[in-house]
Parts: C-alpha cells; structure tokens; sequence
C-alpha cells in the first residue's frame, strides 16, 4: 500500500511537471462518429503533415501535443464514405499552446467541411471549445468576420442569380447587378476595416500575425495598410509574426495601392513588350488574364467586347494575358472569340514570373491601373467592371 501510494505520488509529480511542456485536446464529438478516424494537423502553415491520430470511441477522442507558442491546428474528422467530391472531411480549427487544457464539443453534421477552408483562416463555429485564451481571442475576431461573410454571401447568392437566370430566361437590367455589387463593397469595406482595427487594437501576437497573413494573403488590405500593420509587430518575435512578414513583404508589390511591376511579354507576332509600355500614359489599363482553356475566362470575352466597344474611345485599353502554353491553342482561341485588343503571353501558363509575382492563382482574374500606372482594383469583372467605367467615364451603356 506505502508502495503504490509512493508511485501514485511520483506519477502524479512527473505528469505536473510534464503538463507546462505540452497541451491537451479531450474531443467530445455527437453523431454516427463511432470509430472514425481523427487526425491533428498544422492549419496555419500549408502542410500535409499528420502530426497525430486516433480513433473516436464513445464519442471522444484526446490529443497531447507540443507548442512552445500558439499555433493553429486542425483536428480532421474524417469522412470514411465513398465519395468523388474533394476535401469532404469535417473540420474544427483551433489554437492550442502549452499548458492548454481544451475541451471541444460538437454536433458532426453541423460541422465544416474542410473545403469550405480551401482559403485557410476559418473554423466550425457549430465547435463549443474551451480552455485557450489564443483560441478566445481568434474567436472574438472570427465570429464578426463570419457575420460579415454571411451577409454578403447574401448578396453574391442573388448576384449569381442574376447571372444565370436559368433556361430561356432573359438576365435582369444590368442595375440589379451593380447595385448588387456595391452592397458587396459595402459590406466588404466594413470587413476589411474590421480586420486591420482588430489588428491594430489589440497587443501584437501569434494568434494576431495570423490573423494579419489571413488578410494579406486574401488581399483585404492595400499597401499603406500592410505597412501600418507591419510596424505595428516591430521588434515581436514568433514564428507566424516572421511568417507574415516574410508573406506581406512579398504580396505588399501586388496590392492595391502598389505601382506597376515591369515584365516582358510577347505578342502574336513574337515581338516583345513591356508592361511598363502600356502604362503611364494617361489612360485606365485594364490587364485581363484568361486562357483557351479557361470557360468562365471565355464566357467573360463578350462583355469585354461590349465595354471595348463602349469605352476605348474615352481612353479605357485592355491588354489579354494568355496563361496558355500552347500557342496554337492560345491563337486559335482568339480568332474565335474575335479579341480586338492588345494580347500578349510568354506561354508559361501559371509558371510565368508575371502570374508568380501578382499573385495570379486562379484565372478569370485582372488588375486595372490608374492613369499614373498604380493599381487601383484587383476586382473588374462582370458588373464591377460595369460600375467602375461609370464612375469613370459616364455611363455610355445602351438604355434598354
């Protein structure tokens, strides 16, 4: 008896000792979830990594991981049935430090699915979690963000109603789309806002830089904006604060606000140009990057035709940057969508250091310079671009 109690003692001392070095996650999860797999990962950093796994019985699970300061993990539920859509396991993202004793709780049919992520920084706010002050102040940010997204969600749901009226049925008046589209701003203006003050109001931290690299890698703040929020963690150490800097320093060339980078591109003929060609020149310069390939880029070419048409005598030019890598392809999509404007490409698809170095990761994309060849938008397609050009020019559209 003197024996066992003497290692219950030492037992007890080691696992003290051990908790400030280590954190604890106890997962209680309500559903048909009995025997599914659940897999610890890094969700701040792009990694495959797993880090750990179990296996739900009883409707928990536990995890005991290191983290000398915050991180944001992802605990993966994982979706046993056959399936062909992608990422389709549940998601409950977290941040977890040393010495963090969290408990989670949640319904697993009103979890996320890990694709409703596929841009990072989010989690399942249907999770109760407990026991991490990083993860209460990452909270308090998200759950506004969140309210922000959901309201405009709202309003891009019927801006693709709009759109695609359905079968046989004639699009709206083009005002239902931009009017549309400036409550999308407006609600976006606030989020933006919302984010760079949270930022700013709050002591510079690891929960912080990755709320921050949230923002600059998804293009919510312009480059007076990256700059504040950069000084704001001078002298701060950290892994996610040297991350964000590395990454903002990076995308800060590509922001709005940022003057034109300078790359060479040919033309059909082969001839090189310099972006730097077109720009400066006292017009509004709109570089639209599409491919043969691209449908959505393809379906978009008519209204370009029609704006072209509209205001290229009042000094709007487009430039097309073909991300092909075929050149017959590239020319042979253009001869059928009849492209009247300047085309260039150097043929390297998503390779070319003019896609790497703006940021181009998916295509229909554009950026629209000023005048004096700064970048004003990131967002000039279909009623934006509507909306714009009457801010810029008047409205040269057909009355209907």
């Amino acid at each position: 008896m003197i024996k066992q109690t003497i290692l219950a003692t030492v037992a007890l001392a080691l696992l003290s000792a051990h908790e400030p070095d280590s954190f604890q996650i106890k997962g209680k999860i309500d559903g048909k979830v009995e025997g599914k797999k659940v897999y610890l990962k890094y969700a701040d950093i792009p990694s495959r990594t797993i880090l750990d796994s179990t296996v739900i019985h009883n409707g928990e699970f536990t995890f005991i991981g290191t983290a000398a300061t915050p991180r944001f993990y992802s605990l993966v539920l994982k979706n046993e049935e056959p399936t062909d859509r992608y990422m389709q396991d549940r998601v409950i993202n977290l941040f977890a430090v040393n010495s963090d004793n969290i408990n989670v709780t949640a319904p697993y049919d009103s979890l996320k699915k890990e694709i409703e992520f596929y841009s990072g920084g989010g989690t399942s706010l249907a999770a109760a979690v407990s026991g991490s002050a990083s993860n209460d102040l990452f909270l308090q940010y998200y759950r506004q963000k969140s309210a922000f997204d959901e309201e405009n969600d709202g309003y891009f749901d019927g801006y693709i109603a709009y759109l695609n009226p359905g079968k046989d049925k004639e699009k709206g008046p083009r005002e239902i789309g931009m009017d549309l589209c400036r409550k999308m701003d407006v609600v976006e203006k606030k989020r933006k806002a919302y984010m760079k003050d949270f930022i700013l109001q709050n002591k510079p931290s690891e929960v912080l830089a990755f709320i921050a690299l949230q923002a600059v890698e998804q293009r919510s703040m312009d480059t007076k904006e990256i700059d504040k929020v950069m000084q704001h963690f001078t002298g701060t150490k950290g892994m996610l604060t040297e991350h964000f800097l590395q990454k903002a320093e990076q995308n800060k060339q590509a922001a709005v606000g940022s003057m034109v980078m300078d790359f060479t591109l040919q033309d059909t003929t082969g001839v090189p140009h310099r972006l730097k060609d077109y720009i400066g020149k006292g017009k509004y310069v709109l570089f639209e990057f599409w491919a043969s390939w691209c449908g959505p880029c393809r379906a978009d070419i008519p209204h370009l035709r029609e704006v072209y048409d509209l205001y290229n005598k009042k000094g709007f030019e487009i430039v097309s940057i073909s991300l092909d890598d075929d050149k017959e392809k590239w020319f042979k999509a253009m001869r059928e969508e009849k492209m009247k404007w300047t085309q260039l490409s150097d043929l390297k698809a998503f390779e070319s250091e003019l896609a790497k170095n703006y940021r181009i990761r998916g295509i229909p994309s554009c950026l629209l310079f000023d005048p004096q060849g700064k970048l004003v938008t990131r967002n000039m397609r279909g009623s934006w671009m509507d909306a714009a050009l009457i801010d810029m020019y008047g409205d040269l559209f057909p009355k209907h």
